[in-house]
Formats: structure tokens, C-alpha cells, sequence
């Protein structure tokens, strides 16, 4: 009698705890067949499950010492985790496995994230993609486009002809907006040119009148230098506890003579723990040495004067286009 109540509660124990360690454990696995598939997938499981049981125990790292990654996704993930959590509620995640020019990619992996310091619970959803070395070793995570928007550029051979050049494009589309979300300083500095012509905008509110009626608000722009905007950003990035960046419309332009320069059409909403806004974003991207792109313009324009959209500021065929630039290089 004694033996099997002992047993009851060791089946009981069992039963109880299961749930809670399977609820961090996360499998990837890969449809296709590439090779290195299984460090893939091992690799990729590892740093999922990890990330979910930083989150659970709000770890304020990540333990990656089982985890195949390179030191500058380390860091890069340090950064990003420091300002938003995340987790994937997915205990099994099934994706193709991507072959690109510098290894293998897994995209679509479902990510709910929590910034720190944010007050609400809309649009946590993200999806984040994960970049291999041909080794099979991690060499970055980034938050992604959603997955109708890469879908769409990557079928659209009208515009960029170049499959491999439309998918490098997304990807340093993709870590562009990271490295708002992770406060990368480093990288915008790099991926800026030293000559970047940046127009900035802001929603100005305005306070009501003594009668109580609210004038409406408006916007102001200011032509930047490089130098001036990272300036900018070093002190946004020092003042929010957290940023979050998200593009959900994407047109990429290549330019009808100069073959390696585009243009990225974005709408971007952007939000922080002081500011938020929802605008137009315009990127030209120089191309020519492909392991070290450019940004030679960057300007935003606002679609929306004020929290409520109601009164458009900028309609979506007036934002900046490739073609209101001329390009003398």
C-alpha cells in the first residue's frame, strides 16, 4: 500500500513539472534537404529553447553556452534582448531551410515579444529569421518582415531581376530594423554614407487652448547630417527603455541605369517608451560592394498628424520615390 502511494506521488511529481519544461523546449526542424541539416536544426532548437527559458525565469541575459553562434550574433542578441523579451510559443517549429550566398537561412519562426518598459500588450507578434554559416553556426537573428511582404518582393522580377540580390536587399532590410529594436549604434554608423543626405520629421502636438479647443498638430522636418543624426539616435537610443521598428509595406526600385543602386519603399510604424509615429520611409541603398552596402538617402515623411488617424499628412503616392533623386556618383 505505502509502495504504491509512493509511486502515486512520483507519477504525480512527474506529470506536474513535464508541462513547464516542455512548455520552454522548442524543436525546429527543416522540410527540405540541405546539408548540415541536423546541426541545423540542433542549433537552431538550442537557441529557441534557451531564449524561452531566459524568458520564463526573466533572465536579464541569455546562457548560449550550448548554443553553436558566432560572438557577433552573441552580441547582437545581448543587445536586442536587453531591450525587448521574447519568446517562441511554438514547441515545434517546422520551416524550408533557405540557401544563400553566405550559408542557409530558416525564416517565419513565430516570436510574442515583450518591449521593456512597454505599457501595452497590441501587436506583440514578430516573426525573426535566423542566418547560418555553411558550418552550420549561427551568424545572426534579426526580426523580420512579415512573411507576405518577403514573399512578395522575392516573386516580384519586374522590379529587381536578380534573385540573389533581391534576397540581400531583404536582408539588410531586416537588420536595418533590428538595429533600432537592439540600439546597434555600430551598425547604423556603418551602414550610413559619410555624405547620407537624412530628412527627419516629427509630429508636433500641440496643447489646447484656455477654451479647451485643440488646435491641430503638425509636422516639422530638419535636413540632417550623418554625424548630426547618429548624434540624435545616441541620445533616443540613451532615453527609451525600448524601441520597436516595424515595416508592413515594402517596394524595392532598382535604378533604371545605375544597375547596383535601389530604392526601399517602406511603411514604417514606429514606436518607443516616449514617442510613437506611423510614416513613410524612403532608403536609397548603394549595392556595388555588397559586403559593405550604403544608405546615401534617407527620409521619412509622416502618414498620419496624429494619434487617432484621421487627418493624412502625407498620402501614400506623394511619399519619396527613387526617381526625386538624382544620383551623381
Amino acid at each position: 500500500m505505502r509502495k504504491s502511494v509512493l509511486q502515486f506521488i512520483v507519477l504525480f511529481i512527474c506529470v506536474c513539472l513535464s508541462p513547464i519544461h516542455a512548455s520552454n523546449s522548442v524543436q525546429l526542424k527543416v522540410k527540405n534537404s540541405v546539408s548540415n541539416k541536423a546541426v541545423l536544426e540542433s542549433n537552431a532548437s538550442a537557441l529557441l529553447t534557451q531564449i524561452n527559458k531566459a524568458f520564463e525565469a526573466k533572465q536579464s541575459g541569455l546562457d548560449l553556452s550550448n548554443v553553436q553562434i558566432s560572438m557577433k550574433a552573441k552580441e547582437s542578441l545581448a543587445a536586442l534582448w536587453a531591450n525587448v523579451r521574447f519568446k517562441c510559443e511554438d514547441s515545434e517549429v517546422i520551416q524550408d531551410c533557405l540557401i544563400t550566398s553566405n550559408g542557409f537561412q530558416i525564416r517565419q519562426i513565430p516570436l510574442v515579444i515583450e518591449p521593456q518598459g512597454a505599457t501595452t500588450t497590441d501587436d506583440t507578434y514578430q516573426e525573426a529569421v535566423i542566418n547560418f554559416e555553411p558550418s552550420g553556426e549561427i551568424s545572426s537573428f534579426y526580426f523580420t518582415i512579415s512573411t507576405n511582404l518577403y514573399s512578395k518582393v522575392m516573386k516580384n522580377k519586374n522590379e529587381v531581376k536578380d534573385v540573389r540580390r533581391r534576397m540581400l536587399i531583404l536582408d539588410y532590410v531586416e537588420h536595418f530594423r533590428t538595429a533600432y529594436n537592439e540600439k546597434d549604434i555600430n551598425f547604423l554608423e556603418q551602414i550610413f554614407s559619410d555624405d547620407a543626405l537624412i530628412i527627419v520629421g516629427k509630429v508636433i502636438q500641440t496643447s489646447p487652448t484656455s477654451d479647451g479647443v485643440k488646435s491641430k498638430p503638425h509636422v516639422e522636418y530638419y535636413k540632417r547630417t550623418k554625424e548630426e543624426y547618429i548624434s540624435t539616435l545616441k541620445k533616443t537610443f540613451a532615453t527609451n527603455k525600448f524601441i520597436n521598428v516595424k515595416f508592413d509595406e515594402i517596394k524595392v526600385t532598382q535604378h533604371p541605369t545605375k544597375k547596383d543602386f535601389y530604392g526601399v519603399n517602406l511603411h514604417q510604424l514606429y514606436t518607443s517608451s516616449t514617442y510613437g509615429d506611423d510614416g513613410y520611409l524612403f532608403l536609397l541603398w548603394d549595392f556595388r560592394n555588397e559586403n559593405k552596402p550604403m544608405i546615401h538617402v534617407r527620409t521619412w515623411q509622416p502618414k498620419y498628424t496624429d494619434n487617432t488617424q484621421t487627418k493624412i499628412a502625407v498620402q501614400k503616392e506623394d511619399a519619396f520615390t527613387l526617381g526625386d533623386f538624382d544620383i551623381d556618383i
